[in-house]
């Protein structure tokens, strides 16, 4: 299990303090266990949570002590389960835990995250638009982003990723007229997460696969080069529409910083007539 990340005294005090407010709002018969006696004090017994979480008692009694100690997501799931956390809950232990949370989908018969974020990228045709996560794999689009560039969905999954698209998929290099500004721009985010994240095998994985098969990705790779994003205007030249100038945006999803919606807009008319055409 890897260590909990920067949480310090105080992160873990009110980790622990968050999961003994869970257990003590439960009763025995919530999770299904016999217990006809008294108990002096509220809510479930630690060595119950522990054993319905598959961890140690003297774990468990650390973790509400707000010792520091080391965790894993599948530890927290088994918590979230053992303690009956609610899909709000199960996203604060998560970060209170310095850990990304899962996606929950539905949550208490409401439309789930990437429903309504769908949503929001149809309500935008027709602006092209992404839904990314912080991998720079694309997670959702609308027609208008799918008739720019590619259809997402034919590609192979582990390839259904922003920089893979722009280093190779060769339709790229044509498609975008300043290719190479474009292209090292984003690397130069993409390699600064990864460098930040290093644990994270899906960067590799990324990284792993434009070299093997793109000649000339190492030569980019090698250069180290960081950034962060800024707003900026791109350029491209659409074979079934022409030139098109977009002002490209990106908001971060407020239940999840590590989900970009990015979104392109019109700079000029002549763009505006073109994407009408385009979606």
């Amino acid at each position: 299990m890897a260590a909990m990340r920067d949480l310090g005294d105080t992160g873990r005090r009110t980790l622990g303090a968050f999961v003994r407010s869970r257990r003590e709002r439960l009763s025995p018969e919530d999770v299904g266990i016999s217990d006809f006696s008294r108990r002096r004090t509220p809510g479930l017994r630690r060595e119950e949570v522990a054993s319905l979480s598959g961890v140690s008692l003297s774990w468990y009694t650390w973790l509400e002590q707000g010792r520091d100690i080391k965790v894993s997501r599948q530890v927290l799931a088994s918590l979230a389960r053992a303690l009956r956390l609610s899909a709000p809950e199960i996203r604060h232990l998560y970060r209170l835990s310095n850990e990304l949370p899962p996606d929950l989908g539905e949550v208490r018969g409401c439309p789930g995250r990437n429903e309504q974020l769908q949503a929001l990228l149809d309500a935008l045709q027709p602006n092209p638009a992404m839904l990314l996560d912080h991998h720079w794999d694309v997670v959702a689009w609308n027609r208008a982003e799918a008739a720019l560039f590619t259809d997402f969905g034919a590609l192979p999954a582990e390839r259904r990723n922003m920089l893979w698209v722009i280093f190779g998929w060769r339709p790229a290099r044509s498609l975008m007229t300043d290719w190479e500004a474009q292209a090292t721009q984003v690397l130069a985010q993409f390699r600064m997460r990864a460098d930040e994240e290093p644990a994270d095998p899906r960067y590799a994985e990324v990284v792993a696969d434009l070299l093997a098969h793109t000649p000339d990705f190492a030569r980019f790779w090698q250069r180290h080069d960081v950034a962060d994003y800024r707003t900026v205007y791109k350029d491209f030249a659409h074979p079934r529409v022409g030139r098109l100038t977009l002002r490209q945006s990106k908001l971060i999803a407020a239940d999840d910083p590590r989900v970009h919606l990015l979104a392109r807009f019109p700079a000029d008319e002549a763009t505006k007539d073109a994407l009408a055409r385009l979606g």
